[in-house]
């Protein structure tokens, strides 16, 4: 009966210092703001979570450090590993109950995925959040769940649904909720696929004018890229500049390195719109190991062909012909046909700068063969013009190089 006793004090004493271990970490990551906890911070709330899922008594603290640690994690960059937690998030949730735990679990999956861009996966993770927090009478929950559900239709060029899901959200926020800031940064993004600029830098304006009062400053960061890229379609370079410049700043305070990568690249688009090459391929090559640590294969493939690109303007065609070869296997994997015959195009002129006119050959061929596969009628049209010019310059050079020999 005493080693039993003994055993019972000594469990209920392990978690007592679990749970006092978990508010410990809880309140560190609080303490962090909208910054980045530190290293140190972060892997001690893991350790503990480890140990606190086997813990029933300790869900209350388990599920507020979670909640707390989940956009800190996905704004760090972590994805697959990360995910497995937020799973294992979940099943405690249910196991508990926990609705409220769940729905927001789901949230931040689902973001994860988007990221991802698993956009069904993440509909899915979308819609039964959106379901918990319709449970729990939770409409301010549900109205979060909308923009995200706008963010991944717009992605996935469903702007009409995207609309609908981003205005139901804004009419739901307080007038002062930075949430309702995020939903006109989405209605600015849907302007800009619409290629309605002057409307699409009205929205993030407002935004950004309702995101200072608020100081969240990822939410701004956001606008900041994205004005970024309209002032380029306006053909207003320096203030394109300025604004991607200032969004790479506020990335760098608070500790978000995907993100800053994106604007990174942005800008390197930007340099190379102002004939400043080098420093484009500065950018590009800072953004790079980014998404490739990250796992983002789309961004990977971007950042590839802008690599390409960037060499050959500086007049090294030779290094372009890698960097543009892995944008072309991320294309092929990623089944995307305009991303890939834009990359094609961009290898096939490397080669023919490289006089390979052979290899220059196949790829201008290759590029013919992807045009049924382009619905965009206007793009088709002038890859076929591109590829009709590049096939005919290396035949042109075959012939020269048989000649000579």
């Amino acid at each position: 009966m005493a080693l039993s006793g003994s055993a019972s004090d000594a469990s209920s004493l392990f978690r007592t210092y679990i749970i006092r271990i978990a508010e410990n970490a809880l309140e560190r990551i609080q303490a962090a703001g909208v910054a980045l906890p530190s290293e140190e911070d972060r892997d001690l709330a893991l350790t503990i979570l480890d140990y606190a899922f086997k813990l029933p008594d300790a869900w209350p603290q388990t599920s507020a450090l979670l909640t707390a640690l989940a956009p800190k994690m996905e704004q760090a960059g972590f994805r697959y590993e990360w995910m497995t937690i937020l799973d294992e998030g979940i099943r405690s949730s249910q196991k508990q109950g926990d609705l409220a735990t769940e729905a927001e679990l789901r949230l931040q999956k689902g973001i994860l995925q988007q990221l991802l861009n698993d956009y069904d996966g993440a509909c899915e993770q979308y819609r039964l959040s959106e379901s918990r927090f319709a449970a729990l009478g939770d409409q301010r929950g549900r109205a979060r769940v909308w923009n995200r559900m706008a963010s991944v239709m717009r992605r996935r060029k469903e702007l009409a649904d995207a609309e609908n899901y981003a205005r139901a959200a804004l009419e739901t926020f307080a007038e002062y909720d930075p949430e309702r800031g995020y939903s006109l940064l989405v209605l600015g993004t849907i302007a800009y696929d619409r290629q309605c600029w002057d409307r699409a830098v009205s929205f993030f304006e407002q935004s950004l004018q309702l995101l200072k009062m608020s100081g969240n400053e990822r939410f701004m960061a956001w606008v900041h890229t994205n004005l970024g890229l309209t002032l380029w379609r306006q053909e207003d370079l320096q203030e394109a500049r300025s604004h991607l410049i200032h969004a790479i700043t506020l990335f760098e305070n608070i500790g978000d390195p995907i993100h800053q990568a994106v604007a990174r690249m942005n800008l390197g688009n930007i340099y190379i719109a102002l004939a400043l090459p080098q420093r484009a391929l500065d950018c590009y090559l800072q953004a790079e190991p980014i998404f490739r640590q990250a796992g983002d294969r789309q961004r990977q493939a971007m950042v590839y062909n802008n690599i390409g690109k960037a060499h050959r303007e500086v007049g090294k065609s030779g290094d372009a012909i890698p960097a543009l070869q892995h944008s072309i296997k991320l294309w092929r994997t990623l089944n995307n046909p305009t991303r890939l015959a834009n990359a094609l195009d961009g290898l096939g002129l490397a080669y023919l700068e490289q006089s390979c006119y052979k290899s220059a050959q196949g790829v201008f061929q290759e590029m013919i063969g992807l045009l049924p596969a382009i619905e965009d009628v206007d793009r088709r049209n002038s890859f076929r013009q591109q590829a009709g010019k590049g096939l005919h310059r290396a035949e042109e050079g075959l012939v020269s190089v048989s000649g000579r020999s």
